[in-house]
């Protein structure tokens, strides 16, 4: 990852930083978090796409006398209409500390009828997404302790889904996808933090166990999605994670052998899922 592109988040984060409290970071930045500030290994560099995923509630309040959408546009991003929807999808593109930015809002779809866009606060439009409320509704706060502003050490504290919740999330999401590409890393990223955070482990699994307990039927298809797709050698997902396996991962094993590692994981921990 470029040194820069970590800077230019949390330039983000600062130019939001009265917001904080009300956002919870989504998509690939999350793994990111939790290496560097929730288990405190700053060297592991996870897979990630470059766009910045914020969760925020349907009702957003003003805080700090400007809205997001001020604060964003005061800070050189531009408006980019990313859909014909009315309201429309938007997302905030632009350079941030010589790196290009876009930052899409993300907030929960109550009802199946429910708008696909929402307002949430005056000017800023979140894209409404079945299961979001499993990522606002269990956060952790993580503190980055390495942010500078004016060579002087600023502590930011952010909010993340909890481990669980983020892989409950990502294995209900990627089957709705419609590219590929997408589809793909989501998988990745449960891959990656199974094989990379054992010391998460223990939570992960007592965690998972907890939200089968409120989200039933939803808990349902996330293990029956991942029972499907990690069936064999041959199934989807193993060909799907192979796909976005970063160069220099797991470096001694060749494709096949990667693949059968891949099951093997996928399948120990449905295994562990399906005792519940």
């Amino acid at each position: 990852m470029p040194q820069n592109y970590k800077i230019a988040f949390f330039k983000v984060l600062w130019i939001l930083r009265d917001y904080l409290s009300e956002i919870v970071i989504g998509g690939g930045w999350v793994p990111f978090l939790y290496y560097h500030y929730l288990i405190s290994d700053k060297s592991r560099e996870p897979l990630r796409t470059l766009d910045i995923d914020l969760v925020v509630g349907i009702d957003l309040p003003v805080l700090g006398g400007k809205t997001i959408d001020q604060l964003l546009l005061e800070a050189g991003l531009k408006l980019k209409f990313k859909s014909r929807d009315i309201p429309p999808v938007i997302h905030y593109e632009g350079i941030i500390e010589d790196q290009e930015v876009e930052i899409e809002f993300l907030t929960e779809q109550r009802g199946p009828k429910d708008a696909n866009v929402i307002q949430v606060q005056k000017g800023l439009h979140a894209e409404a997404l079945r299961f979001i409320s499993i990522l606002l509704d269990h956060v952790i706060e993580l503190t980055i302790d390495d942010f500078k502003v004016k060579r002087k050490y600023v502590p930011l504290k952010v909010k993340v889904p909890s481990p669980e919740a983020y892989i409950f999330h990502k294995g209900l999401i990627y089957r709705r996808r419609r590219n590929k590409f997408k589809e793909a890393k989501d998988l990745y990223y449960i891959f990656d933090i199974l094989i990379n955070c054992p010391e998460l482990r223990e939570q992960i699994i007592e965690g998972l166990k907890r939200l089968s307990g409120i989200y039933s039927s939803w808990f349902s298809r996330f293990l029956n999605n991942l029972k499907s797709d990690f069936s064999d050698i041959k199934a989807k997902g193993i060909e799907l994670i192979l796909t976005q396996r970063p160069s220099g991962t797991l470096p001694h094993l060749n494709k096949e052998q990667f693949k059968q590692y891949a099951l093997g994981t996928f399948q120990e921990f449905i295994e562990e899922l399906s005792a519940f």
